[in-house]
């Protein structure tokens, strides 16, 4: 059956030490695998399973994006303004000619703060207010003219939170919870906070040559609305089925964050998502894929869908680097 050359090819993985995490396949609207492979915590010999909470890095960007469509389509926000309408503390001479969609989209040009010098060594253990930190970066001149090009980039993300906080008065974390985890019943999603006792939540680890260490320390203030959430591989389930069935936005809004604006990644890139055809042995056609990653201290996520066929591919690992673009690649060629 598919779910044994599926459970086969995991176990091959994890056995070279490839893959530890949780998984989550669907196809053709039917769950065919759902469960962890190797630890969530090697400390206490806990298992991954599909309700283990990883941290997910940049698939945050694709609620983050949810969020700032939600506020879009109850008329609190506009995509074409300039970002200064919403943060009238930024500096004028740059924030006048970056809008929302260019922050969406990865071309505002405004720096990626994740690629200072140094930035792991001297910023990324210390809790900043959202305000305090956009000033690492707000001053700095833009790498291009806004909406010219495509250059990945945390910084546009980070301001996207700090502008649902300005509109609504009210925390990001507070926003994604009440407009789209709750309504959702995602009750293993939300914001990572290092403080707080949260059930089933992996370990992150580190792999140096044959051993595992615990991950850096990261404050989550830092990666905040470009990736600071956690989630399980079930949850995850519930956001495919949410965004295929089209359940929290306008189908014209939905259709604005999901189709591919700006050239990246050999297709395009959305609202939080990167957009490319493929070929589908099911349908004889090309179709779409969707799909975004996310590499954060000690885990690496990547979610990967097919509407036109059901399909959607989650893995969740929590010892970073691992190779889950070749295990997409390989599950769906099992599924084909």
């Amino acid at each position: 059956s598919h779910k044994d050359k599926i459970d086969a090819l995991l176990k091959k993985y994890k056995e070279y030490e490839q893959f530890n995490g949780s998984v989550l396949v669907a196809d053709q609207g039917n769950l065919i695998i759902s469960g962890g492979y190797g630890m969530a915590n090697m400390e206490w010999d806990i298992d991954n399973d599909a309700d283990t909470d990883h941290s997910l890095g940049a698939i945050s960007k694709q609620f983050t994006s949810m969020l700032i469509m939600l506020l879009v389509e109850e008329g609190k926000l506009d995509l074409s303004v300039p970002i200064t309408t919403y943060l009238t503390d930024y500096p004028k001479t740059t924030g006048d000619q970056i809008t929302l969609h260019h922050l969406l989209t990865h071309s505002s040009g405004i720096p990626n703060y994740t690629s200072f010098p140094n930035f792991f060594n001297e910023k990324s253990r210390n809790p900043y207010e959202v305000d305090v930190f956009i000033k690492e970066f707000s001053d700095m001149a833009l790498e291009f003219e806004p909406g010219s090009t495509y250059r990945y980039s945390n910084s546009g993300y980070f301001l996207l939170g700090a502008i649902a906080e300005k509109v609504t008065g009210n925390t990001y974390e507070q926003e994604l919870h009440d407009r789209i985890f709750k309504p959702l019943k995602m009750t293993s999603t939300g914001f990572d906070h290092h403080a707080t006792i949260l059930k089933k939540r992996a370990t992150g680890y580190q792999k140096n040559g044959s051993n595992y260490s615990n991950s850096d320390y990261l404050d989550m203030s830092i990666p905040y609305a470009a990736g600071s959430l956690y989630s399980s591989a079930d949850d995850l389930y519930i956001w495919d089925i949410s965004l295929s069935e089209g359940l929290l936005l306008s189908e014209e809004n939905y259709k604005i964050m999901m189709t591919g604006h700006m050239k990246a990644w050999g297709g395009s890139y959305a609202y939080g998502w990167g957009v490319r055809k493929v070929y589908s042995e099911k349908k004889k056609d090309s179709v779409m894929e969707y799909s975004h990653g996310g590499g954060i201290n000690g885990f690496n996520t990547l979610i990967t869908r097919v509407p036109a066929e059901k399909n959607v591919v989650i893995l969740l690992n929590n010892t970073g680097g691992a190779p889950l673009n070749q295990i997409t690649v390989a599950i769906n060629a099992i599924l084909d």
